[in-house]
């Protein structure tokens, strides 16, 4: 007592006194609070970075940041657009003319305005070099197109020599060859797989033409990314008025489509979010809820020896705040120490190779630490609140009998001596199950927060798997082999024999079958015509933008195809005269969008009319004397609105005008019109793919040398085009790869902290006995009884939790996987068998092992 300073304040000698009391519960607490910390920064950081690193990938595609506009705007809208209180920016963008290459077009040349170019065009691309074009004859390439040019070291300011050619065909100032001076370059990665690209020219170049952004795109860019393509255009149709040839284009932004691809939807991901929290909540109000009997015994004897109300709580306050802010900051470090160390090198060493690094992303967010300690101070206030109501309530001596006085009045019975001696020699085994569930209201606690966890870990194993890229892959066939959209379309234009051309001939068909030999399975084919339009039927064309600009086709859909159409249709409510298409000479026109809301009434009028179409003639035939195939319009259908059934389309219907027919239709318009087939798909054997791959590539170089010396085709037109599944998978191996391990590590986390917090539970109860272990064994109970009945009770909350996790976590699971497939069309379930083993395992190997470790190191110590 001699260093004894009187005149320290009584609330920190009773804050010294109860650190050093509950220096044990403080080390889990601390241990809790660092874990729930760093876990959930590190699991909202690997979301994140996932997140922005699909944007990326879903902008660059895309072309674009936007991902709504209004197709044939003017300026005027423009301005009323940028009103609108959902539209943050707008910006021009003009589709103005063409660079052609011995009339083969190859480039389209855009002029953007400033707003459009910098914050929506931009970001899109990668390596830009030099700035966007001012002057009349400056213009801004792509690398695509400069390698087209035979250009492989562009220089800025270097002359080029090009055809240039307006898109209004009355406008003539300004086309022809013309010298221009490159203003700058980049590189792009929209359409990767098409030969043309795009451009840049300036708006002197457009003003001093004569011409005007009337009409326009007018890019629009939301002011919440959260809102669904479907939400922003029906907004924008209720607050704006289309004029004729005028129409909304709204798909789901790419932060959306990456949300979506993760989780499935902003809500999902919302209550996704919310079970975690809960989890860390729990995980830590479980340590503190087991202490409360204790806690509340220590409040009771200071109350007795007159320590006061507000200075009891103020001791509380402070030390658990202590270790919380303690615990925080450690969670800190280590999940910066994670996130910082590891999260950005995987991501720029896996993700987008070819792209370079990713620009102007920031992995790293100080505000997801705000995120990560909520639940810390949600439970700091729960827990003083709730012991500031039980010191209110209950009397000192109440406090100090709390957990103990119940038990002292209750009388034992005759049944209940029974079940005791029913146990015979093993008294502690009685003594576990009596313990655990004494206190219900802490054990239900304990069992929810442990399922919580578990499921939400063995859900997340779930999400993982499902949304792997690589399903997306699976039904996918080996080789895909189709005529180019490209090539059609000049032949269609330029060649002067087109009469009864077939594009996908018949021999070389038969080539491709013998060269995959015997191992060829799941053969397909998308057949049809290339038909010409005749005057009946122009009208039904006509309703669609750029309908008469853009090819059309009659495409042969299968029986099982038609079945899915006609179960879409029923349960969308579309109108459509389904027994013509399916018994007679019917179809149903698909097109990507292309009915504005101005036309969809004259579209329904449409229905019964008469579509002519003719055989494939040169350009300038006179159709007077040739014989027509008549077709019945039963509908337009738009291929983008959501729940379309997969079809198999020709060039996946973008930019085309496709009029299904059934099978039966499709021999009957064989008689006069000439078979096509569009694409070829098969599988072979996986030893065969890679030889196979090999001589089909080769083959189809010989068919498109051959094409484009026949006609006098430049050399990066081409007539066949290959894909292989190997090939997009080796394509898409790093993202693949780095959407994995970010995923992966999410769903580490949730086991690690499923794990973490079924062994503090257990820790933390043995801790809190210390004292009734050291009476029992004083009374008669031996270490290894002891140990047995810690070991009995970890056995219970086992089996009880496995019972829970086979039984809801089965439906958690399978609920996950329902909902999931109805978001992402490739979602595949996998039932979680093995990661519940393993966690049931490890959670197994917890209760075996802690009890004899604690009692050894701790319990016996502290005696």
């Amino acid at each position: 007592m001699k260093n004894y300073d009187y005149h320290r304040p009584a609330e920190k000698v009773l804050l010294d006194s109860y650190r050093k009391q509950n220096r044990n519960k403080n080390h889990l607490l601390f241990l809790a609070v660092a874990l729930t910390v760093g876990a959930i920064f590190c699991m909202i950081s690997f979301a994140y970075g996932k997140i922005q690193v699909d944007i990326q990938k879903h902008i660059r595609t895309d072309g674009m940041t936007v991902s709504t506009y209004l197709e044939n705007g003017t300026e005027e809208m423009a301005g009323q657009l940028h009103t609108l209180s959902y539209i943050a920016e707008t910006g021009k963008e003009k589709f103005a003319g063409k660079l052609f290459d011995q009339m083969i077009k190859y480039c389209d040349c855009v002029v953007a305005d400033e707003t459009a170019f910098e914050t929506m065009l931009c970001p899109a691309y990668t390596q830009i070099v030099g700035t966007y074009p001012k002057q009349e004859n400056e213009i801004m390439l792509s690398t695509k197109t400069l390698a087209y040019l035979g250009i492989s070291e562009p220089k800025v300011g270097m002359e080029l020599k090009l055809d240039f050619y307006w898109n209004d065909l009355f406008q003539t100032k300004g086309t022809g060859q013309q010298t221009f001076q490159l203003s700058g370059y980049f590189t792009e990665y929209q359409n990767q797989g098409a030969s043309s690209s795009i451009a840049f020219l300036s708006e002197k170049k457009l003003k001093e033409s004569g011409a005007g952004w009337n009409p326009c795109r007018i890019l629009l860019k939301p002011e919440k990314d959260s809102v669904s393509g479907i939400q922003m255009e029906q907004q924008l149709q209720e607050d704006i008025r289309l004029k004729e040839g005028q129409r909304i284009v709204s798909m789901d932004s790419a932060a959306y489509r990456a949300v979506e691809g993760m989780l499935g939807s902003y809500g999902f991901a919302a209550l996704f979010s919310f079970l975690i929290l809960l989890c860390m909540f729990l995980f830590i109000y479980n340590i503190l809820n087991l202490s409360l009997g204790k806690d509340l015994q220590q409040y009771g004897l200071m109350e007795v020896i007159g320590v006061q109300q507000h200075q009891i709580i103020q001791v509380m306050f402070r030390q658990i705040l202590e270790v919380v802010l303690k615990g925080s900051l450690a969670g800190v470090a280590i999940g910066s120490l994670v996130v910082l160390g590891i999260l950005p090198s995987v991501i720029e060493k896996l993700y987008l190779g070819q792209a370079e690094e990713l620009e102007g992303i920031s992995f790293y967010q100080p505000v997801f630490f705000l995120i990560a300690i909520l639940p810390v101070a949600m439970t700091l206030g729960v827990v003083i609140l709730l012991v500031k109501q039980k010191i209110k309530v209950l009397s000192p001596l109440e406090c100090m009998n709390y957990g103990t006085g119940n038990v002292a009045e209750k009388k034992q019975t005759k049944k209940k001596k029974a079940v005791f001696q029913s146990f015979g020699n093993k008294p502690e085994v009685y003594l576990a199950r009596r313990y655990l569930f004494y206190n219900k209201k802490a054990f239900f606690i304990t069992m929810i927060s442990l399922t919580i966890g578990c499921g939400l870990a063995l859900g997340s194993s779930v999400i993982v798997k499902g949304v792997d890229l690589q399903n997306q892959f699976i039904k996918e066939p080996d080789f895909q082999i189709r005529i180019t959209q490209e090539a059609c379309r000049t032949l269609m234009e330029t060649s002067p024999d087109t009469e009864n051309m077939v594009f996908f001939p018949k021999e070389f068909l038969e080539n491709i079958k013998q060269t995959a030999g015997n191992s060829l399975q799941d053969e397909t084919k998308i057949q049809g015509f290339y038909p010409i339009i005749g005057k009946q039927g122009r009208d039904s064309i006509k309703l669609l933008n750029d309908g008469e600009t853009v090819p059309t086709v009659i495409q042969k859909i299968s029986s099982s195809e038609k079945e899915k159409l006609q179960e879409f249709l029923k349960e969308q409510e579309i109108t459509a005269e389904w027994e013509t298409f399916a018994h007679e000479n019917g179809t149903i026109l698909l097109h990507d969008h292309r009915v504005s809301e101005y036309a969809e009434e004259r579209a329904l009028e449409q229905l019964g009319n008469t579509i002519e179409v003719y055989d494939l003639v040169p350009v300038g035939t006179d159709m007077s004397d040739r014989l027509s195939e008549t077709l019945v319009n039963c509908g337009h259908l738009d291929i983008t609105k959501e729940g379309f059934p997969e079809l198999e389309l020709c060039w996946d219907g973008r930019n085309t005008n496709l009029l299904l027919v059934t099978e039966e239709t499709f021999e009957t318009l064989s008689e006069n019109l000439t078979p096509q087939t569009f694409e070829m798909s098969f599988s072979v054997e996986k030893e065969q793919e890679s030889g196979c791959k090999n001589r089909l590539k080769g083959m189809l170089q010989t068919e498109n040398m051959e094409f484009q010396s026949e006609n006098g085709y430049a050399g990066q037109l081409n007539l066949f085009q290959m894909e292989s599944r190997s090939d997009l998978l080796l394509k898409e191996q790093e993202y693949i790869q780095t959407s994995r391990l970010l995923l992966l590590a999410i769903s580490g986390c949730l086991i690690f902290i499923g794990i973490m917090n079924f062994l503090n539970v257990r820790v933390t109860d043995m801790l809190l006995r210390k004292k009734e272990c050291a009476i029992m064994n004083r009374v008669g109970m031996t270490r290894k009884q002891l140990q047995r009945m810690f070991l009995a009770e970890g056995m219970f909350t086992w089996l009880l939790l496995s019972v829970l996790l086979v039984t809801t976590g089965t439906l958690l699971t399978g609920g996950i996987g329902w909902y999931m497939k109805t978001k992402i069309s490739y979602f595949v379930f996998y039932y979680p068998l093995k990661e519940m083993a393993g966690m049931l395992l490890l959670l197994l190997a917890v209760s075996l092992v802690t009890p004899g470790i604690l009692y050894r190191r701790v319990l016996v110590k502290n005696k």
